[in-house]
């Protein structure tokens, strides 16, 4: 049997597989080989090959989310001398470590979007293997896909948007991976929301999720390739991301338009497709960390517990390698972090005794378990899980486009901050605070929702805040230059260009 009727059947099994199976299954030839596209399971084995890539260390599986992008937002306490991210947390971007390290990202991401890319060249306006379900849906993931990526570049080799202007990445929309021209920072936003428009204009037709939710299990006519479409970059997914660039790109009346939108969208009726994590869950679901009820787009990653948790969180690390805040439960960053010691989100943390010092360690990946048939099914729906896009970042959106924009702030607090710190298990802010006051809350929800999801650090580029918390420090600001903000571009991507 030849190399490409392999592939092919492989292809096939991808679809057929039972449970999450289809999830760790990795393709076993470069996708750029044309006799991929020869099928529509080859096309689907190519895109699964895109999401199960994302979750190399250089990217959304470790740098992008739980340790890089975390360390910069001064979640962790990296200032011994010896510590294996102590450059990171300086922003030392000239050192080696430093920039081989984002060399790595720069290249993993612009190798995903080549792949990306020959996905697309071979969707073209329609593909006679694909029937228009899955050119649509097929279509439509890959563009969303291609939007992220080139975003999150943006974001972290880009200005601030303050300098729009200036050079920032190439945007990439050909799999031949020639060198392409550094753009204006404003210029890929555009392009980045061109793509996601493009996306949900696709996805919209047939996406599951739309009327189903995200469908986190397995079974259905068509097999599992329309199912965990929390896995996938779905419908809702995309309206959040447009709501997250809007943003971005300080164009606040869209970005509330798509926040509000997608959040009335998916918690419309008395059986809301997403919510956000709730009392009676809560007690339901004590293992769960993800909080899943509000995950639009998550990773799929059976591998998390040695990748990520036991790479950088658990106490049996060396003390150079572990990430922790800060200090002890009781008096250190993480009992500053928050309003009360009744909030959800404590459970993630877990003190610990190392070398005679008392620590805490961050367990939002640490594995869990079921004792029981039906909870070893429940624990099944948020064990693998990495967080990318959850519901609760557009109730924040939501929250800065009326209040601090459209100077409603009575209604961003009834609408949306109370909403979402109920779901917290804090307690309800007055109405009548200023605006400067609910700048502030904002920023710390956003501390404390987003904890080894990678969007703190972007939260304060976007903002340009010129302080910040310090992470070697248990309640004090720290000073941040606009530099800081800025990852200088790899040098073989400038050596290109002299």
């Amino acid at each position: 049997m030849n190399k490409i009727k392999k592939l092919l059947i492989f292809g096939i099994a991808l679809i057929g597989t039972s449970c999450n199976s289809w999830l760790d299954i990795q393709p076993e030839d470069n996708i750029m080989e044309k006799e991929l596209f020869e099928s529509q399971e080859g096309f689907l084995m190519a895109l699964n090959g895109i999401y199960l890539n994302m979750n190399s260390s250089y990217s959304y599986g470790g740098g992008l989310t739980s340790s890089v992008i975390d360390v910069m937002a001064q979640y962790y306490n990296c200032s011994s001398t010896d510590h294996n991210y102590r450059l990171f947390q300086s922003y030392s971007y000239e050192e080696n470590t430093v920039k081989n390290y984002f060399s790595y990202t720069w290249q993993t991401t612009y190798k995903q979007l080549a792949d990306l890319n020959a996905i697309l060249e071979h969707c073209g306006d329609g593909n006679p293997v694909l029937s228009d379900l899955y050119y649509r849906l097929i279509k439509g993931e890959a563009l969303g896909l291609r939007a992220m990526f080139h975003f999150d570049l943006l974001r972290l080799f880009g200005p601030v948007w303050s300098e729009k202007e200036k050079e920032s990445i190439p945007y990439m929309t050909s799999s031949d991976r020639s060198i392409q021209p550094l753009l204006r920072a404003d210029s890929v936003a555009e392009r980045v929301l061109n793509d996601l428009a493009a996306a949900a204009d696709l996805l919209k037709e047939v996406d599951p999720v739309i009327t189903e939710g995200g469908k986190n299990e397995s079974g259905g006519v068509n097999g599992n390739d329309l199912n965990y479409r929390i896995y996938r970059m779905n419908y809702f997914a995309v309206q959040a991301l447009r709501a997250r660039v809007y943003l971005w790109k300080q164009d606040y009346a869209n970005a509330k338009k798509y926040a509000v939108e997608t959040i009335e969208a998916v918690q419309n009726g008395d059986s809301p497709l997403f919510t956000l994590y709730y009392a009676n869950y809560a007690a339901s679901a004590p293992k769960d960390k993800m909080y899943e009820p509000e995950i639009l787009f998550s990773l799929y990653n059976s591998l998390r517990t040695n990748n990520v948790y036991k790479t950088y969180f658990t106490s049996d690390l060396n003390i150079y390698n572990l990430l922790i805040p800060q200090g002890d439960y009781q008096s250190g960053r993480v009992k500053n972090m928050y309003e009360t010691e009744n909030d959800y989100r404590l459970s993630i943390w877990e003190e610990k005794t190392k070398d005679n010092t008392n620590i805490v360690c961050m367990q939002k990946y640490a594995d869990v378990t079921g004792s029981t048939d039906a909870e070893k099914l429940q624990v099944e729906r948020y064990r693998y899980m990495i967080p990318l896009v959850r519901l609760s970042e557009l109730y924040l959106i939501a929250a800065e486009c009326i209040g601090l924009h459209e100077q409603n702030v009575a209604e961003a607090v009834e609408k949306y901050m109370n909403p979402l710190r109920l779901a917290r298990n804090c307690i309800d802010l007055e109405t009548n605070i200023s605006s400067t006051t609910l700048n502030t809350h904002i920023m710390n929800e956003y501390i404390r929702d987003f904890i080894g999801e990678g969007q703190t650090f972007f939260y304060f580029k976007r903002n340009e805040l010129e302080n910040i918390p310090d992470g070697t420090q248990a309640n004090q600001m720290m000073n941040m230059i606009q530099n800081n903000y800025v990852v200088p571009l790899p040098e073989e991507e400038t050596s290109q260009r002299d």
